[in-house]
């Protein structure tokens, strides 16, 4: 029987995937494929917002456009936050939990005034990404340091 046996254990019995891998990490995985989703989802509504504004003939444009810049950049830092992530840096996790934590207050502040099939989803999302990055293995995952060594996050 030691014959068959490794330093590592049995011979037969394959070794865990490293958690470094995110193709291997699936809760990880798909926190960051729903995000990517969050942010896709983002990007229609500012543009949906902004045609709106020149539908009703730029009827509360500052608004509009304001709102437009406001989801645009929380996008921008969604994909630097996943980006991050997927490359195993710690300071990813950030951006993308703030978002999370704000699409979940605007969700649960809005049960009962908005339709239930689009509240519901948003708030299960959010609760999703925030669980699948929290997990044991996500956070070991994602808790590389920086490699440059100047100092900065990048």
């Amino acid at each position: 029987m030691s014959d068959r046996s490794t330093a590592e254990g049995p011979a037969h019995v394959p070794a865990p995937a490293p958690v470094e891998d995110p193709w291997r990490n699936l809760p990880l995985l798909g926190a960051l494929v729903v995000a990517g989703l969050e942010g896709l989802l983002l990007i229609a509504a500012a543009v949906w917002s902004v045609v709106d504004m020149v539908r009703n003939d730029f009827d509360g444009a500052a608004v509009s456009i304001a709102l437009a810049a406001f989801m645009l950049l929380f996008v921008g830092l969604l994909v630097l936050g996943i980006h991050a992530l997927w490359l195993g840096r710690r300071w990813g996790r950030g951006p993308v939990l703030t978002w999370q934590l704000i699409q979940g207050a605007i969700a649960v502040s809005v049960i009962g005034i908005a339709p239930p099939w689009a509240v519901y989803p948003v708030l299960l999302a959010s609760i999703g990404v925030g669980v699948g990055l929290l997990l044991p293995a996500s956070v070991a995952a994602t808790s590389r340091p920086s490699s440059s060594s100047s100092g900065t996050v990048l």
